[in-house]
């Protein structure tokens, strides 16, 4: 299982279905969005290791519920604030994670036309859904108080 890291600090990664968490252990990774339309295999359950959040959505040229989109990347935003390392994934590690991560990123004051450079650096083929890579690109940096 490939996994990309997305930011300079080891705290932002993207990747495809999970087929086993030892890479994810090894990593550090504590957070999991999955938004493929399956619940992974063997999702950890030894208490107080590993949030898991499952907010599946299709990768078709249509945006998913934007309102329930930007709470879970202000969630993953304020998360990797505090030193959690945080994994956005989906079926190929293309489009859905990519979206997640780099509204993720615009919650950690990047613009999204950053963003959607950076994602297409560390994973190639990231965010060829020309729809998400719109609404991504024209986002603003977020200022939290």
């Amino acid at each position: 299982m490939d996994v990309f890291q997305i930011d300079d600090h080891g705290q932002l990664f993207i990747a495809p279905d999970i087929d086993g968490w030892q890479p994810l252990t090894e990593r550090g990774i504590t957070i999991v969005f999955d938004l493929d339309d399956d619940l992974d295999i063997s999702i950890p359950t030894v208490p107080n290791q590993l949030v898991y959040l499952y907010f599946p959505f299709e990768d078709k040229p249509a945006l998913p519920d934007l309102e329930r989109l930007h709470a879970l990347a202000e969630l993953g935003a304020n998360l990797i604030s505090k030193g959690q390392r945080v994994l956005s994934h989906c079926g190929m590690g293309h489009n859905r994670s990519a979206l997640l991560a780099g509204v993720i990123l615009t919650h950690m004051g990047w613009t999204g036309a950053d963003a959607v450079v950076r994602l297409r650096e560390r994973r190639p083929g990231a965010l060829y859904n020309h729809v998400f890579a719109a609404y991504l690109a024209q986002l603003p940096p977020v200022l939290n108080p």
